[in-house]
């Protein structure tokens, strides 16, 4: 990541209340994409790496029809849940963390905790190693 607007820019696009004594936060969904598109923007894509990973969108750019994988991810490969980049995993805490991914390996359903994470983890909020 390169750049995050300020929370100033965001706190602008959002409604603050207070409910019960405590602070509530209401947002409209265009404002919540809006807010996203704004964070996403200072990620990194890696460009060869997304368009080997999605072929799809790497024909696209080939082709013209989309300006860059950084610009796909930026308006719709995140909110597809694409990676911008190889996210490598921790194996072994991957697979503690995960004990249903471990037994996904022992009965030969995937390979490896990378390839669970790249087909099925990433998108299902699973961390690919220890924050």
């Amino acid at each position: 990541m390169k750049y995050l607007p300020p929370f100033e820019l965001i706190r602008r696009s959002i409604e603050i209340s207070t409910v019960r004594g405590e602070l509530r936060v209401n947002v409209s969904y265009e404002n919540f994409v809006a807010i996203l598109r704004q964070m996403i923007q200072g990620i990194q894509v890696n460009e060869a790496w997304y368009a080997r990973a999605y072929e799809d969108i790497g024909e696209a750019v080939r082709q013209g029809s989309v300006a860059s994988g950084k610009k796909h991810f930026c308006h719709d490969g995140y909110f597809e849940g694409r990676l911008p980049f190889a996210i490598r995993v921790d194996e072994s805490w991957y697979l503690k963390e995960n004990p249903d991914v471990a037994e996904s390996i022992r009965n030969g359903l995937v390979s490896s905790a990378q390839e669970h994470f790249d087909k099925d983890g990433y998108r299902e909020g699973r961390l690919p190693f220890a924050m």
